[in-house]
């Protein structure tokens, strides 16, 4: 009997390092996963350097983060521990995590709003170029882009080891810090193209989150295009040129080449905005189901 008690024993113990070590497994594998997005985003992305802040790297941005999102769901099966098992610090994390990222979207569907303000204006004067240029004239200004007004702060995870919970819990919590600072950050860059100036991330990335050096040389490569989405920066040279020429210059010319920045900025917006408002509805959902679980099982 006492044998195996003892058996018994050693084998709790095996049976306990082996969930340790799945467990560590896991979040390895998440993190893994993670940085090689924003390797494919930063450094391995179709889109030459020179068309940063434009609308297919935007896609880019947003097709990191639902891909981020199907990780972290395919974590929380991998380790056994759905949302409706989740202790109070994972379901206040998480809370906290798609809060700040919604709070974000807010901010970029507000911009995209004032964007296309600004592109109907300037389709109003562009229809006056025929029958009255000078009014037209008179009346096109480039497009100056507003930051938010909220000024973000965001709350950093404590240290999940400070925290009393499961194991399975502590990975959660784990993840949900690498999913905030890799989120925040993907949805600044967004949101640096839409406004005036540029917002630097409110959260840095992890250290190993991506090759030295990298995250520093992209923030240079946006502060040197000046936060200025590229289709607003186009539009804006044609704005000028046809400004500036006279009628003799062909101005219809530039008048139908603004008239073609103008529909390439209206799809810009019109694919942002569907994105934004997915990904917007993705979160509101989980956060919906979430607080669904915790007023059930905690009651």
């Amino acid at each position: 009997m006492v044998f195996s008690v003892e058996r018994l024993g050693r084998s709790l113990k095996i049976n306990n390092h082996q969930t340790s070590e799945a467990l560590s497994a896991s979040l390895k594998n998440f993190r893994s996963q993670l940085s090689n997005f924003l390797n494919q985003l930063v450094l391995k992305s179709e889109i030459p350097e020179s068309e940063y802040l434009s609308l297919p790297w935007f896609h880019h941005c947003y097709d990191m983060l639902h891909m981020s999102n199907k990780s972290f769901a395919k974590l929380v099966v991998d380790i056994d521990y759905p949302m409706s098992k989740w202790g109070n610090a994972a379901t206040e994390e998480y809370l906290n995590y798609s809060f700040n990222l919604l709070e974000l979207l807010n901010s970029i569907s507000s911009s995209l709003s004032h964007l296309s303000q600004a592109k109907l204006e300037l389709s109003h004067a562009l229809s006056h170029v025929p029958n009255s240029p000078s009014y037209a004239i008179h009346r096109l200004k480039k497009i100056q882009l507003k930051g938010p007004r909220n000024n973000f702060k965001v709350e950093i995870l404590a240290k999940s080891e400070e925290i009393v919970c499961s194991k399975k819990e502590r990975v959660i919590l784990q993840a949900l810090l690498v999913m905030k600072s890799t989120g925040l950050w993907v949805l600044g860059l967004v949101l640096s193209g839409l406004c005036s100036d540029h917002i630097k991330p409110s959260v840095a990335l992890l250290d190993d989150s991506l090759p030295e050096g990298v995250e520093s040389r992209l923030c240079k490569l946006i502060i040197e295009k000046k936060g200025v989405m590229e289709e607003v920066k186009e539009l804006n040279n044609a704005v000028a040129h046809l400004a500036e020429v006279t009628p003799s210059e062909r101005w219809k010319d530039a008048a139908k080449d603004m008239e073609k920045r103008l529909e390439v900025l209206e799809n810009s917006i019109l694919g942002i905005e569907k994105q934004t408002n997915y990904l917007f509805s993705e979160f509101l959902a989980a956060r919906d189901k979430l607080l669904d679980y915790f007023r059930h099982y905690k009651t």
